[in-house]
């Protein structure tokens, strides 16, 4: 890894390996890579399982390398953990869908343990983030020409997932883009166009609210064109849902929140907050009804469905760990950020990304919204003993103005 952004400090142990945040920068930029010549499908490669792999890895290192400062969090969410884990036990849940509908709980302890850690320049991370903006967009580009409408082709995987992890990463890297901000939220903007994606376009409204309360005083013109491009995007938000409704039998997130509620009619007040056995299967007549989605139910193959069906993370969690689950998730991203020094305004979006890709569908169950906030939790730490200029990013002299600022 350069030298640049590993500069001798005392807390040098603390600086995360240059494989780990080379090995993502990989992961990501080949899985995009391999993706671009196939027009209306997702990268061939498994990039959510590869994900999770490398986050594994990256809570194996900071395990190993000790000196965790949030021990006390650790272990409350490891005790957590544990009263999802033994009556899944007891009751012999499936290992495979417990996996998948807990996969929140290992993103939360990776949050804990990356306090304290330090991510390197952001100039790398930046090269990244407009490489897959660049590749995503030609894709989508050539996807609409030839192939028309309506194909949603991702890059990654599918739009509602990447379009949160593009979003994330923007609002990441905003803080040291200078002048050049616009680029990355017009780049955003175009793509979530292009992709017809509902949940995208809450996403790109994030950022842009983001982006108008970043902009300073003296660029009142960019902040008064980024405030007419919300009210824009919303309509285009509308539209996306109405014409996407009337294309099929309904809005198949309505389904999902109606069958949350047949399932939940007759529930107590203990229930509402702790929610249900791990893992608890829908009653018979829902799966039926949702038989459509047959490739996500139960991996025992018999017909029986989980949580996992209702798509949207915030109906999932509060159907396998109650109102109280939901609560433990975002509390405890939004700790981990402040805790660890991210800006108020960015643990905001990112926590609004979280959550808004939650009523869509895996939000924090996800990598995709999961690995922006472990970047914010472990760039804000050098962000705070250390300014990154236009060099350190890695763009051109060209657009630098006198004090150093992007034009």
């Amino acid at each position: 890894m350069s030298s640049i952004g590993r500069q001798t400090s005392p807390a040098r142990n603390k600086e995360l390996p240059a494989v780990l945040e080379n090995s993502l920068y990989a992961l990501l930029l080949v899985s995009g890579a391999s993706s671009l010549p196939l027009l209306g499908r997702f990268s061939p490669l498994p990039v959510t399982v590869l994900l999770d792999v490398w986050l594994v890895f990256f809570l194996t290192w900071m395990l190993l390398a000790g000196r965790t400062r949030s021990i006390g969090l650790i272990a409350a969410l490891s005790l957590y953990l544990l009263s999802r884990v033994i009556p899944a036990i007891l009751f012999n849940a499936p290992v495979d869908d417990f996996l998948q509908a807990y996969r929140w709980l290992l993103y939360l302890i990776i949050f804990a343990t990356a306090m304290g850690r330090t991510w390197g320049s952001t100039r790398t991370l930046w090269r990244v983030t407009l490489s897959l903006l660049i590749m995503a967009i030609v894709k989508s580009a050539a996807t609409l020409i030839l192939l028309g409408r309506g194909q949603r082709p991702g890059l990654l995987l599918e739009n509602n997932f990447e379009l949160a992890l593009f979003a994330g990463l923007i609002i990441v890297c905003y803080p040291h883009l200078g002048r050049a901000r616009w680029l990355s939220v017009v780049a955003l903007g175009a793509l979530t166009v292009m992709d017809e994606s509902r949940s995208g376009s809450v996403a790109f409204v994030i950022v842009a609210v983001y982006a108008v309360g970043q902009a300073k005083a003296a660029n009142l013109f960019l902040r008064y064109l980024l405030a007419l491009a919300l009210p824009a995007f919303a309509f285009v938000a509308i539209l996306i849902f109405e014409a996407r409704a009337r294309s099929s039998s309904g809005i198949d997130r309505l389904n999902f929140l109606r069958v949350f509620l047949e399932n939940t009619s007759d529930w107590s007040v203990i229930q509402w907050l702790f929610g249900t056995t791990p893992i608890t299967p829908l009653d018979p007549a829902s799966c039926l009804q949702l038989s459509y989605y047959e490739s996500l139910f139960s991996s025992r193959g018999d017909g029986t469905c989980y949580s996992v069906i209702l798509h949207a993370f915030n109906l999932r969690v509060v159907y396998d760990a109650g109102l109280v689950g939901l609560a433990l998730a975002v509390i405890v991203t939004w700790i981990a950020m402040r805790k660890s020094g991210t800006a108020t305004s960015t643990a905001l979006a990112l926590s609004a990304i979280a959550l808004t890709n939650g009523l869509s569908v895996s939000g924090l169950n996800s990598p995709y919204v999961a690995l922006p906030i472990i970047l914010a939790i472990t760039l804000s730490r050098r962000e705070g003993r250390e300014g990154e200029t236009p060099d350190q990013i890695g763009l051109p002299h060209s657009i630098r103005g006198r004090d150093g600022s992007i034009r």
